[in-house]
């Protein structure tokens, strides 16, 4: 039997080696994507969150961990918006172009050109793992969290992002994978306890962002720049989020533990 290849993640040789520092230039109105920029702010205000109910002192170093860490973005943001905590940022993706500008964004991080199924790294050495927009990609999700359930340290924090499913068939045809919320619960469930689902990113808002009107025979995005503002001066409306399934969302967070060998093999 023929094993599919995965396939090869290209945006960034079609879109530019720092596109997604682009897409996050709050300062440009032309090239800011208020989809993408809440999905990275969501990411760092769930770990926020975890750090606090974990009560993790600023003093303590943590072992940090991005699986798929593509240009870096994430840990840039994380770096920015959480300066109080001490981090070792850790990246590892397939992609050399990204890594490169990874590394020249975050000088003090440490980047492997890595796959997910075998990062290299020892058992039980991150604190944190984080993942935004990268399962989706893969042939097989079970093995990139076993993964980063091996490398994890026991009560480590996991928090995945990923597009919900709500088509047949991907959307981006970069995409081998999406899952509903509940089968994504499911399967985090598999290798981490305590496992929320966040769903954010309402499909209404993505629908009107999306929206293109007719203006002079041309087709323009004018609700982006409606968007664009309310980033700027208020709050960005796709941050909105919950955890029960009342309307129709977009994206969503998984964070989970790693059970600790005592809670795996309880003594009788």
């Amino acid at each position: 039997m023929k094993i599919q290849e995965e396939i090869k993640f290209n945006k960034y040789e079609k879109r530019g080696k720092d596109y997604h520092y682009k897409q996050i230039d709050i300062k440009n109105p032309f090239t800011f994507n208020a989809f993408v920029h809440a999905r990275y702010i969501k990411h760092i205000l769930l770990l926020k969150k975890l750090l606090y109910e974990k009560n993790i002192q600023t003093s303590q170093k943590l072992n940090l961990l991005d699986m798929g860490c593509g240009d870096g973005v994430l840990l840039f943001l994380i770096k920015k918006y959480l300066p109080g905590y001490q981090f070792n940022f850790y990246g590892i993706d397939l992609s050399e172009t990204a890594l490169q500008t990874a590394q020249i964004k975050i000088p003090d991080a440490v980047f492997y050109q890595k796959g997910v199924y075998d990062t290299g790294f020892e058992n039980d050495f991150f604190d944190i793992i984080l993942s935004s927009d990268v399962i989706e990609h893969v042939n097989f999700p079970d093995k990139m969290l076993e993964e980063a359930k091996r490398v994890a340290k026991p009560e480590a924090s996991i928090i995945f992002g990923t597009p919900i499913r709500y088509t047949e068939k991907p959307v981006d045809k970069m995409h081998v994978k999406e899952f509903f919320p509940n089968e994504f619960k499911q399967v985090f469930e598999k290798y981490f306890s305590d496992v929320k689902i966040i769903c954010t990113h309402k499909l209404y808002n993505l629908l009107k962002y999306q929206k293109l009107l007719k203006i002079f025979n041309k087709k323009i995005a004018m609700n982006r720049y409606y968007y664009y503002l309310f980033s700027l001066f208020s709050k960005n409306p796709f941050l909105n989020s919950t955890t029960e399934n009342k309307e129709l969302f977009t994206y969503m967070f998984a964070s989970g533990i790693k059970k600790s060998p005592n809670e795996n093999n309880p003594q009788t």
